[in-house]
């Protein structure tokens, strides 16, 4: 999918977690017509610290310091973030209820928890633009309980456990059994490229064969 939007966010379909890309300017308001609640979102990640992308930062976090189910939040940015948000801190009297976790982005591969990885590449010397790739990880397919139950006649129990992920189990019988023919094909999770510059982008293209969303500025 191709779109040009400064600012756009991720929602995974395993964990429901919500990653924000930018935070322009009136960011609240987008996300609360398009009915996403601001307490979902634990990560923030700018690809570049130009106005149009982190003008609303502030005030997204300190609406997300009025929530008390917040306890962390994750931004991740070139070089130059911590200052400019200590720096808004200081004159914006501002303090936050939650740990505020600031990540400094380089050329690097981050792994945002067990099924979601974030490749960054600069796309200037001078590191003040990233491009980035969000990457999560295929999924076992959904398990064949009628399969299972009523064709083979496996009796429910800890045996399915070992099925769901595919492994292989003996039966009291002797035989043997494969998970794999009880579950749906592996299910694609989401490969997102973003990119500021076209010609940069066409080259990671080529590597990253099966993205599902392409997005450039």
């Amino acid at each position: 999918m191709l779109n040009n939007s400064l600012s756009f966010l991720i929602k995974s379909s395993i964990t429901a977690q919500v990653w924000l890309f930018n935070c322009p300017e009136g960011c609240q308001n987008i996300l609360i017509q398009n009915q996403i609640k601001i307490q979902h979102i634990n990560n923030i990640i700018l690809t570049n610290l130009d106005i149009d992308n982190i003008s609303g930062l502030m005030g997204l976090l300190s609406s997300l310091s009025l929530s008390c189910h917040i306890q962390h939040i994750n931004i991740y940015g070139p070089p130059g973030i911590f200052e400019y948000l200590q720096l808004a801190r200081k004159y914006s009297q501002t303090t936050f209820r939650y740990s505020l976790k600031i990540h400094i982005i380089n050329y690097n591969k981050y792994q945002l928890n067990i099924l979601h990885i974030l490749h960054a590449k600069p796309q200037d010397i001078y590191k003040h633009t990233f491009m980035y790739s969000f990457i999560e990880k295929e999924r076992v397919g959904r398990f064949q309980l009628y399969k299972a139950n009523n064709i083979y006649k496996i009796e429910p129990g800890s045996i399915y456990a070992y099925l769901k992920h595919q492994k292989k189990c003996i039966m009291p019988d002797g035989l043997i059994v494969s998970g794999k023919y009880f579950t749906h094909e592996y299910m694609i999770g989401i490969k997102l490229l973003y990119s500021d510059k076209l010609n940069a982008m066409r080259k990671s293209v080529e590597s990253i064969r099966k993205i599902t969303q392409l997005i450039y500025n």
